[in-house]
């Protein structure tokens, strides 16, 4: 399985063991609850460091009840959750996750069939099978359709197909990958010991709507920032110490991976209903963060 696929399942694993230790018990709604029913395709494109580049395929069906947004995907997958509209914020998959079952709502999964991603003229169809999901807590359970392979770069573009169909359904542009210049002023480098005493520096190149996201290893806490859509060729975010704080306990040095990523959300004329696209690049870069 590719490595974009396994940081997505330890992500899910992590939340369910933390929000099973609970002990609470889910309190039902006292008024009926509603359903909504949604498609989801999430098509992903990461590199690392070492110039690895992977692509994932995940998809389904959710029946989503007591939901406070719309945001289905971002709770199946933490990977794909929605960013801030501008700044930064501390996203934690365990609370999110522990209200939802305060609330007596849940997220019912399906595979969605016969979907497959074309990522280069002359290779095979990248097709998604259905996988058990980890039960989170008793919230969010079922099965999905996934897939990964590895290849040689990022594409341009993908084209997205059914089994019913010759012709593709949808044919999509690549979003472009902002460039990591900087952190601290200093060149990034995997590995490196960054200190964060005052806080950290990003320093982007085309940045226009990109995604900024922190993830210590084996932890369901992120920290998740966007760059305006109107940012100029290079820009420079900065994370707060204070927010840092909480990914780190006593303030002790821990491994994060940085994240870089821009994203775009698509309608297709996948299904009945049709299926919102996610499609999204992405890099990481595994540093040791000293807050």
């Amino acid at each position: 399985m590719v490595s974009g696929l396994h940081r997505f399942l330890t992500l899910v694993c992590a939340a369910a063991f933390a929000a099973g230790c609970d002990g609470g018990a889910r309190l039902p709604d006292a008024q009926a609850q509603q359903t909504a029913v949604s498609s989801e395709l999430s098509v992903r494109f990461e590199t690392t460091a070492d110039k690895t580049t992977t692509v994932s395929v995940l998809a389904f069906r959710a029946a989503a009840s007591a939901t406070e947004d719309s945001d289905v995907l971002g709770l199946v997958d933490p990977l794909a959750a929605d960013a801030p509209d501008q700044g930064c914020l501390l996203r934690d998959t365990d609370v999110i996750i522990n209200r939802l079952g305060v609330r007596g709502g849940s997220i019912d999964l399906q595979e969605l069939p016969g979907v497959a991603v074309s990522v280069s003229a002359g290779t095979d169809l990248l097709r998604a099978f259905p996988r058990v999901y980890p039960d989170v807590a008793g919230v969010v359970s079922g099965v999905v359709a996934e897939g990964g392979q590895r290849l040689g770069a990022i594409p341009d573009r993908v084209s997205l197909h059914t089994t019913d169909a010759d012709l593709p359904i949808a044919e999509l542009a690549v979003p472009s990958l902002p460039t990591l210049l900087a952190l601290n002023g200093s060149a990034p480098a995997a590995g490196a010991r960054v200190d964060a005493m005052d806080g950290l520096t990003i320093t982007l190149g085309a940045p226009a709507g990109a995604l900024v996201e922190l993830r210590p290893f084996g932890a369901t806490v992120a920290i998740s920032c966007s760059v305006p859509n109107n940012a100029s060729t290079e820009a420079s975010l900065t994370i707060p110490r204070s927010l840092l704080a909480h990914m780190s306990r006593g303030g002790a040095a821990v491994p994060v991976s940085i994240e870089v990523a821009r994203r775009q959300r698509v309608r297709t004329p996948i299904g009945s209903a049709g299926t919102r696209v996610s499609l999204e690049v992405r890099s990481t870069l595994a540093v040791e963060l000293h807050p």
